[in-house]
């Protein structure tokens, strides 16, 4: 079986494209609403950055993790929007620079997780091979 690399490698592709094309936008431009119903560009990326903290700590501390599930049983249909809207309110050089970094860490561990070791996630554990990439379905206004 292939190491990690190819598929962080293409997650670390497909994150950079992204970052390209909301990085020169003005800062006002972010607020503008994306296909998503009631989501801009701001909770777009803000869902990226949860996501990405999340899945590192997934990646490096499992009862940190542990904690997030308890959290995320208290409202199991809403917890990912309310982190969104939560990061969606950082000013836009702030979310892309906090993304920027989780995301190189979230690649650096992902390549340093053991051949078979199931990481822990929101329904049945999964190889360090599935968690390793994402879709982001095309557009700004993918939405999970």
């Amino acid at each position: 079986m292939a190491g990690p690399g190819p598929i962080v490698a293409d997650l670390e592709a497909e994150s950079d494209d992204l970052d390209a094309l909301v990085a020169p936008l003005a800062p006002q431009r972010w607020s503008e609403l994306t296909p998503a119903p009631g989501w801009s560009i701001a909770h777009q990326i803000a869902h990226l950055l949860w996501t990405d903290r999340v899945a590192l700590t997934a990646v490096t501390d499992e009862a940190g993790f542990a904690d997030v599930l308890t959290a995320a049983a208290a409202n199991p249909a809403g917890f990912v929007d309310e982190g969104a809207e939560e990061l969606a309110a950082l000013p836009p050089a702030e979310l892309l620079s906090d993304w920027r970094l989780t995301r190189g860490r979230l690649h650096e561990a992902l390549l340093n997780v053991a051949d078979g070791r199931k990481l822990p996630w929101f329904g049945p554990p999964h190889e360090r091979r599935v968690n390793g990439h994402r879709a982001l379905d095309g557009d700004l206004g993918a939405r999970a």
